[in-house]
């Protein structure tokens, strides 16, 4: 019984690290983008619009992401990826950009594709001179 304790408090503390250092990693690849963003001339004190992309194996299961997102205020749609047998789940939000707020989107969209399946590949914005 103790070894087992042990063993499973050790897998435990090991994915919690892991966990840890990929959230680490998206935070500095988030502030790294919006640094570049920031450099080629945006205001990051303006609203930018941000697209989102989530991929899933069957177009059923991008609907159920993008119909989750949906009623957290995203405009979503759905449609074939660039590779077959994928499809997409392109969700619209805008909002003034800012790592947290970047994260705090990176985790709700790992929750859903933990829960339905498939992958969070990114963002991208546009510049916002104005």
């Amino acid at each position: 019984m103790r070894k087992t304790i042990y063993f499973v408090i050790l897998v435990f503390g090991f994915v919690i690290l892991l966990s840890a250092c990929e959230i680490i990693n998206s935070f500095e690849s988030d502030q790294t983008a919006l640094d570049s963003l920031r450099d080629a001339g945006s205001d990051l004190s303006k609203v930018h619009p941000f697209d989102f992309y989530l991929y899933h194996e069957n177009k059923a299961g991008a609907q159920r992401i993008c119909a989750e997102l949906e009623q957290s205020g995203f405009q979503v749609s759905v449609s074939e990826g660039a590779i077959q047998g994928e499809w997409l789940c392109l969700a619209r939000l805008s909002f003034l950009p800012s790592v947290e707020k970047l994260s705090e989107l990176s985790h709700i969209f790992e929750e859903l594709i933990n829960v339905h399946g498939g992958e969070y590949d990114g963002w991208e914005t546009i510049v916002i001179s104005e």
